[in-house]
């Protein structure tokens, strides 16, 4: 009898021990669990930036005759190969019929541009994301053609900053991937635009802060010394990048610190040809990779260049 009771008392403490283990061991697999799950592998978002957008004088005849695959249907595949794709646009979207279509340069009205209804769906279409509207042509047709260009990018789906008239929040935070981009757009051609850029920069909370620039000195790949302390000022309130355009060419990069800068992408859609400095254009390409060390940008450079037919095409020579 006792040692029937006796191997009952260990039968039962074994088959007691037996299930704390185990309940051990489904605690211990669910912390190994738990702890893998916390630590987020490292993730990235591909950003592709690309100059001057103008879709009028030559342009718009050559869309009118041929349809905007004729400008933009080389270079799509490259537009599309991104997770943001984005632009600094060269004027105001209205309903206005078009005062420079066939002018002459020296013209009085070959400068004052406008661009169709059509443009914004064919920038969404082809890879746009974004658009810089920061800059000196976009007043052409006055706050009225600043107020129309925002309805029609916001109708076909593309974001905006740079808005002359302050009706806008900025900066625009877009999120790929769990990687937040921040953009801020500045202007040499909006009085006290450096302080408002330089505060939205400074109080930015996103991973990567960039700041499209529309400065300088047309036709010059040099940056002004005005330019480079401008630049150096972003880069110590904490831009991440700084795009450049204005010039029309290609300007000079740098790194100020951990903080690149493209003076000037150029071009991308214009019917300029009278140099072939005027004819190539940059694209890069900005991936943003982030992980448990921190965030980190890659960039890769693709040339364009625009032929007198209208189109840009792959590579510049």
């Amino acid at each position: 009898m006792k040692r029937y009771l006796f191997a009952l008392v260990f039968l039962s403490a074994f088959f007691a021990m037996f299930s704390f283990l185990e309940s051990r061991t489904v605690i211990f697999r669910t912390l190994v669990s738990s702890a893998k799950t916390a630590i987020a592998p490292e993730t990235e978002a591909r950003l592709l930036f690309v100059g001057d957008l103008m879709f009028d004088r030559h342009i718009r005849t050559v869309m009118e005759r041929s349809g905007g695959e004729a400008v933009l249907g080389s270079v799509t595949p490259l537009l599309k190969d991104a997770d943001l794709t984005i632009g600094n646009l060269e004027g105001p979207v209205t309903d206005n019929l078009s005062q420079s279509q066939g002018t002459k340069v020296g013209d009085l009205t070959n400068m004052r541009f406008t661009f169709s209804p059509a443009v914004p769906k064919l920038l969404h279409d082809a890879g746009f994301d974004l658009v810089s509207i920061g800059n000196n042509h976009i007043q052409d047709f006055g706050v009225e053609g600043v107020r129309s260009t925002r309805a029609y990018l916001s109708s076909a789906n593309i974001s905006y900053v740079g808005d002359p008239t302050g009706a806008s929040t900025e900066p625009v935070v877009k999120e790929v991937n769990g990687i937040t981009v921040a953009f801020v757009a500045y202007s040499d051609f909006v009085g006290g635009d450096a302080d408002r850029a330089m505060q939205e920069v400074a109080g930015s909370t996103a991973d990567v802060t960039v700041v499209l620039a529309h400065w300088g000195t047309e036709y010059e790949a040099e940056p002004l010394p005005r330019v480079r302390k401008l630049a150096g000022d972003f880069a110590a309130a904490g831009a991440d990048l700084i795009i450049g355009s204005h010039p029309h060419v290609i300007g000079a990069v740098e790194d100020i610190g951990t903080t690149r800068v493209y003076y000037s992408l150029g071009n991308f859609v214009f019917d300029q040809y009278f140099d072939q400095n005027v004819r190539c254009g940059l694209a890069v390409k900005a991936t943003v990779r982030k992980g448990k060390s921190g965030v980190a940008l890659a960039f890769e450079e693709t040339k364009v260049g625009m032929r007198s037919d209208g189109a840009t095409v792959l590579g510049c020579s």
